[in-house]
């Protein structure tokens, strides 16, 4: 096996991983298939991808983690969050991801917006349909961080046969 077969193996590897990671919140997907991008743009040069599609996949990666923030947010004012609140469900996203790993991903966001809603204005209702919120846009979220990596390992090997 060449070195360049094996640096490819190893960004299918990573984009085989950072797909699985984009149905396993504790996994940043779209990250990690972007790493295989990047090992394999740094390892072999002018013989990988282009130029221009490791920026593309560089903006798509990054664009793929602030949707999951803006989605969060978003999700939460559209059901009803105050801008504390929906900004407690993106901090609470945060921390419960540090802390508490894949429970506190994915409770994190619904337990920062219901106490900030429920300190704030104490009306369970509320509180209760901005956290629905945040489930929703969390779920957005996913979808749009999915279809980035999908798009971004497509594109990869799109780039590598010199279409893009």
């Amino acid at each position: 096996m060449s070195s360049s077969d094996f640096i490819l193996l190893i960004a299918i590897l990573l984009f085989l991983i950072g797909f699985i990671g984009s149905f396993l919140p504790i996994l940043p997907g779209n990250a990690i298939a972007w790493l295989g991008i990047f090992i394999h743009k740094m390892f072999l040069g002018d013989a990988s991808i282009s130029w221009t599609f490791f920026w593309v996949a560089t903006v798509l990666a990054i664009t793929a983690q602030v949707l999951d923030l803006l989605f969060t947010y978003w999700g939460a004012r559209h059901f009803g969050a105050s801008w504390q609140g929906a900004a407690g469900g993106v901090l609470g996203g945060i921390v419960g991801a540090i802390f508490f790993n894949l429970p506190g991903l994915i409770l994190g966001p619904v337990v920062g917006v219901l106490a900030v809603e429920l300190t704030r204005n104490q009306d369970l209702r509320a509180a209760t349909r901005a956290g629905v919120g945040t489930i929703v846009g969390g779920l957005l979220a996913f979808t749009a961080k999915l279809v980035l990596t999908v798009v971004m390992i497509a594109g990869f090997f799109f780039s590598l046969a010199g279409y893009f």
